[in-house]
C-alpha cells in the first residue's frame, strides 16, 4: 500500500516502511495541490481540520492521534488490514526498495562485531544506506509485538 504522511509522522513512516509499504513524507506546509498530486496514496494526518477538504477533494485519508506513534501504527494496521510483519525491504530513511548485497562488498562499512554475526545485508540504491539483520532485529520484533498488543 502507498501512503503520504505529514512530516510530524516520521516515526510512523519508518515503521510502515519496515512493514514493506511505500511511504512518502510530505515536507513543509500541507496544501491541496500537493495532496492532489499524490492521489494514488492514502494521506495520513494528525489534523482533523483537513477532513472536510479531503472529503470534498475525494482524497483517501486517515486521521491519527498526534503524539502516540504506537497507537498510530496500530490504527493504520487495523484500518487498512495490513500484514503486521517486518518485511525490511524498504529504506527506513528514503523509502526506496532495498537490494541485497554480499557482506564482503560492504565489509569496510560494517563494525567488525556486526560483520561477524549479522546476515541479510541490503543496500539502498537511492541514498546509500546499508542495513543488516543484527542484534537489533530481535528488538524490532519485540517492539512490533508490543505495538500489536495495544491493537
Amino acid at each position: 500500500m502507498k501512503f503520504l504522511l505529514e512530516s510530524n509522522l516520521s516515526r510512523l513512516a519508518k515503521w510502515l516502511r519496515f512493514l514493506g509499504h511505500d511511504v512518502k513524507v510530505l515536507e513543509g506546509e500541507i496544501n491541496l495541490r500537493e495532496l492532489s498530486k499524490n492521489q494514488d496514496r492514502v494521506f495520513i494526518t494528525t489534523s482533523k481540520r483537513w477532513e472536510e477538504t479531503l472529503k470534498k477533494a475525494d482524497i483517501r485519508y486517515l486521521v491519527v492521534p498526534r503524539h502516540d506513534w504506537e497507537l498510530q501504527l496500530c490504527m493504520v494496521i487495523r484500518h487498512f488490514n495490513l500484514r503486521p510483519e517486518l518485511a525490511l525491504n524498504r529504506c527506513a530513511y528514503c523509502g526506496a526498495e532495498l537490494v541485497p548485497v554480499e557482506k564482503e562488498k560492504v565489509k569496510d562499512r560494517v563494525p567488525p562485531k556486526a560483520y561477524d554475526t549479522a546476515y541479510d545485508f541490503t543496500l539502498c540504491p537511492r541514498c546509500g544506506a546499508l542495513f543488516w539483520k543484527g542484534t537489533h532485529y530481535e528488538g524490532m520484533v519485540r517492539e512490533l509485538e508490543k505495538v500489536l498488543g495495544r491493537c
